[in-house]
């Protein structure tokens, strides 16, 4: 019944690799159908939910709202507040990651969830990382980019991201002691770095 969270760098297989434990190990993903399946069953509305937990494009955005309500000059980490509907709406989140986790045998993609199963025993947390210029290769070879483009994609995936993490668990995406495993998929390819996990998972 264990359960893997995955943290990844924009253009490094990350996605590919989760695909590829669903598949090899027969578990579920938890991903937007997931997510608003077990809002309903919980009687919340999905839309509402998923405004916050998926797109995390809308970080920036968020913030900036966020920084209207927030009492410290400095920003949310000086301890500024989140908005009522964001505070609600990032413990549904928070709960619909533990429903997740009970079901089990299942992959948890983002969404904090590294930090929200923090705690768990039988939970493998990993982060997927590779080389700047890999990824950038990466992302040229999927949507035909031009290596400015590339990068401006990437930078802003990332940032999303650290974002994400920091403005609402006060945490580094980058700290290493939130993973069990950081891969470099520089080194391994997509199918190299399922295996390593699978393996590493067989040991909780």
């Amino acid at each position: 019944m264990a359960v893997i969270t995955i943290s990844r760098q924009s253009g490094s297989e990350g996605n590919e690799i989760t695909r590829i434990l669903c598949e090899r190990l027969g578990y579920g993903f938890f991903d937007k159908k997931m997510l608003a399946e077990l809002a309903k069953e919980i009687g919340w509305d999905p839309q509402q939910v998923e405004d916050l937990s998926a797109d995390l494009h809308h970080v920036k955005t968020l913030r900036e709202r966020i920084a209207s309500v927030i009492q410290a000059p400095e920003g949310p980490a000086a301890g500024g507040l989140l908005t009522y509907d964001e505070a609600l709406t990032l413990a549904q989140v928070q709960h619909l990651i533990l429903e997740a986790y009970n079901l089990g045998n299942v992959v948890i993609v983002g969404r904090g969830s590294q930090i929200v199963l923090a705690d768990k025993a039988d939970v493998l947390h990993v982060r997927v990382v590779a080389p700047l210029e890999t990824r950038i290769q990466k992302w040229q070879t999927r949507l035909a980019l031009e290596r400015e483009d590339a990068l401006r994609v990437i930078e802003e995936h990332d940032k999303a991201h650290v974002d994400f993490v920091a403005t609402y668990f006060e945490k580094d995406l980058h700290d290493p002691l939130l993973y069990d495993l950081v891969i470099n998929t520089g080194k391994l390819s997509a199918s190299d770095a399922a295996d390593v996990i699978i393996e590493a998972l067989k040991k909780l």
